[in-house]
């Protein structure tokens, strides 16, 4: 039978929040974002949720005091809560204490790869759940590390995961692969692309971070860069794996019609176009070889 999931990024809630910050953030009304997730993912009747880092503006850049974090993060778990579905997550750079880079409170609600879980989502279908800010200065080093650790796990998951017939995603907040600017990859992003070329269970790798839209096909597997859920366009990702190997994915905005559209209009037409991506990096129908030859 096919897997249907949900994936979400990037929702970044900041209680009371004193200004919106850089496009496309609405962080003045992320509370109204954080209410509409649960009914729109319950909607869908997914297999399980994914979220993939950033719940929250602790980290760098917001020097969000100690106590409105500890706040954000109560917020965004007990709504969050609502989902039906089982759900899963890794941190983002920005789901630190502001003040002290520590992820002990949100690891307090969330449960923390330490670096790496593996968790059995479906049949024959393993989630790989990385946290690539374990053990690393979060302040000096904002898109993680793909350490040692997480590498030699990660290839004895994918060895596991193949020898047992089961597929297996990679979840990790960081990208893997560059863009023109250069901007959020993870360090080390060389040395993954290399376990992941040579893991044949891998079928396809998701990240958040960027707020960016964006589906690659690399080699025979996918990489999957999704955009934000506190800014245009507003949305996750609805993911469905079917047996003989194809990848689908639709995009589903929020029901939040006037704050995507004042979202939209903080950014020009061309920076818009990049958060969305093109059609076919939010409505696509994939054939992913590794895919099909676990399988079929």
């Amino acid at each position: 039978m096919p897997v249907r999931f949900a994936f979400l990024t990037d929702t970044h809630h900041y209680p009371d929040a004193p200004e919106n910050y850089g496009a496309p953030k609405m962080l003045t009304r992320s509370k109204e974002v954080l209410d509409a997730i649960p009914p729109a993912i319950n909607a869908l009747n997914p297999d399980f949720a994914v979220h993939g880092g950033d719940f929250l503006c602790g980290g760098g850049s917001f020097d969000l005091p100690t106590d409105t974090y500890l706040r954000s993060i109560d917020e965004a778990a007990t709504t969050l809560d609502r989902i039906e579905a089982p759900f899963y997550s890794i941190p983002g750079n920005h789901d630190c204490d502001a003040q002290t880079g520590s992820f002990d409170g949100f690891a307090a609600r969330f449960p923390l790869p330490e670096p790496l879980s593996i968790v059995d989502a479906a049949p024959r279908l393993r989630l790989a759940l990385a946290n690539v800010f374990f053990e690393c200065d979060v302040f000096a080093q904002g898109s993680g590390v793909w350490s040692d650790a997480l590498d030699q796990s990660l290839r004895s998951a994918a060895d596991q995961a193949l020898a047992d017939g089961c597929a297996l995603l990679l979840f990790l907040h960081t990208w893997v692969l560059p863009d023109y600017e250069g901007k959020g990859l993870v360090e080390n992003a060389e040395r993954l692309r290399n376990t992941l070329d040579h893991c044949p269970a891998i079928v396809a790798v998701f990240t958040g971070h960027r707020h960016i839209n964006r589906i690659t096909a690399h080699r025979d597997y996918l990489v999957v860069d999704t955009a934000c859920l506190i800014g245009y366009p507003l949305g996750f990702r609805e993911i469905t794996l079917s047996e003989n190997g194809y990848f689908t994915t639709h995009f589903h905005a929020l029901d939040l019609a006037q704050l995507i559209e004042d979202s939209y209009d903080r950014s020009t037409l061309e920076q818009n176009r990049v958060w969305q991506g093109e059609i076919y990096d939010r409505e696509n129908e994939i054939l992913v070889p590794r895919l099909k030859e676990i399988w079929s």
